[in-house]
């Protein structure tokens, strides 16, 4: 039995990766995780190295973030994928992720009726409500579009208080 000895080519670019990567954090320049995965209507802390200034979310249909202090709160609100990008004053980046959006799949239940009804999904936990879902039923989406916006416009102090339609 041979045995490889410890300055294999592959042994070398991971002491180099690993190297570089204590480097950045040395030098206050390493950026938050490239990735993080949160569910609908859940928030999560994302610690920075550094001091924030600007937050761009490049669809804010699905994500929402702001600044508290040297952490970024991250709210997931549609399933779906979204970039955030975190600016420190000089405007060096702080982060760049991904933000994956996903629904809890163990208290979803979808329901495919034919004709023009297409889909529809329901969060079960333990009563079923029907959450804004992307490529469910249209008319029935358009629906609940107009009254999640009528009802963040209430708690925002935004929305006419009618009938409750939608309608503004």
């Amino acid at each position: 039995m041979q045995m490889s000895s410890p300055a294999t080519p592959r042994t070398f670019f991971i002491g180099a990766a690993l190297g570089l990567v204590g480097m950045l954090v040395a030098s206050g320049t390493a950026i938050a995780d490239s990735s993080l995965a949160i569910d609908v209507d859940d928030a999560k802390l994302v610690k920075l190295a550094g001091e924030p200034s600007t937050v761009v979310v490049s669809n804010p249909l699905f994500a929402d973030a702001s600044i508290q202090g040297s952490k970024l709160i991250v709210i997931g609100k549609n399933t779906g994928r979204t970039k955030i990008i975190v600016l420190d004053f000089d405007g060096k980046q702080l982060a760049n992720m991904m933000v994956n959006v996903q629904r809890t799949e163990a208290r979803v239940v979808s329901v495919f009726r034919g004709g023009s009804n297409g889909r529809r999904t329901m969060n079960c936990e333990p009563f079923c409500d029907q959450p804004l879902i992307v490529n469910d039923d249209f008319p029935r989406y358009e629906e609940q579009y107009k009254q999640i916006t009528f009802k963040t416009g209430l708690s925002s102090g935004e929305a006419n208080t009618g009938n409750g339609d939608g309608a503004q």
